[in-house]
């Protein structure tokens, strides 16, 4: 094997960790209120029970032990949805009616990420665990129509994670085709 391609090799192989080691992101408590001027707070908990409110969901964030059960209760004048995350988990075959409950066992620690599919921004998150065995979890609220900063600093996490992860991805493509347009070895 050149060392060429080892070295591309090596590159490539650290810039897929770099990207693995990413923190996984979840957005939790932005309501679909964004037109309106009384818009809920996200909330934090630690409860076996959330409140389907007018396009929100109450608490957002939600920590659980792990092998607990999560009932959503419809508690608005509006059907909703909770579907997990690209719909690995969740009741994404039935719509909620007013007072409807569904309930979901966590039987694994981690970040569990749902939304409402048919109130676009009503999301929330289950973190199941303890934050070790949970992983990483930052809380952040947005406002649409706000100033996109907090305390001065841009607010978005994902930012922090899609940049890490792009600039790995970025050089280590950068290096493998330079080392592909440099003259071959004698």
């Amino acid at each position: 094997m050149s060392r060429r391609l080892l070295a591309s090799l090596v590159t490539l192989a650290l810039a897929i960790a770099a990207l693995i080691a990413a923190p996984t992101v979840v957005v939790a408590g932005d309501p679909c209120f964004h037109a309106f001027d009384n818009r809920p707070a996200p909330s934090s908990g630690s409860t076996s029970h959330v409140t389907l409110g007018d396009c929100v969901f109450t608490p957002t964030v939600n920590r659980v032990a792990v092998g607990a059960t999560v009932t959503w209760r419809n508690g608005s004048s509006q059907a909703h949805e909770v579907v997990g995350s690209n719909m690995t988990w969740g009741a994404h075959d039935k719509l909620l009616e007013p007072g409807d409950t569904i309930g979901w066992t966590f039987e694994t620690a981690g970040v569990y990420g749902y939304s409402c599919m048919i109130h676009p921004g009503m999301t929330g998150v289950v973190v199941v665990g303890e934050s070790e065995e949970a992983g990483p979890v930052a809380v952040a609220a947005t406002d649409p129509s706000g100033d996109p900063t907090v305390d001065g600093t841009a607010t978005p996490m994902i930012a922090a994670g899609a940049g890490i992860g792009g600039v790995a991805v970025g050089l280590a493509l950068a290096l493998l085709l330079r080392r592909r347009s440099a003259t071959p070895d004698s």
